[in-house]
């Protein structure tokens, strides 16, 4: 028998695993229950999708209006990259510059 956080862990690789294998079509969204690992202020879900060539992330929170009224308030960015940075992130060109 294992142990619940080994099987927590386990569940998480698995599901990483099937997020990381999943080929996301143009126009389409995938999102997925997030494991927030302990910090709330994490997304409820995360995913991605595909729209005129460009992949970019998806974070979603749930969230309840004044009213009560439950909902989902999210962001749509571009995917993390890890903090580096390379010059195919740099979209300015020459027209750009001031000078």
């Amino acid at each position: 028998m294992i142990a619940e956080d080994e099987a927590a862990e386990l569940l998480h690789h698995n599901n990483m695993e099937a997020i990381m294998a999943y080929e996301i079509e143009e126009g389409q969204v995938s999102v997925f229950v997030n494991d927030k690992d302990g910090n709330e202020k994490r997304p409820d879900y995360t995913g991605k999708g595909l729209f005129n060539g460009q992949e970019f992330q998806i974070s979603l929170w749930k969230t309840t209006s004044k009213n009560g009224l439950d909902y989902m308030s999210g962001k749509i960015q571009k995917p993390y990259n890890g903090g580096s940075s390379s010059y195919s992130d740099v979209s300015a060109s020459m027209d750009d510059v001031p000078f």
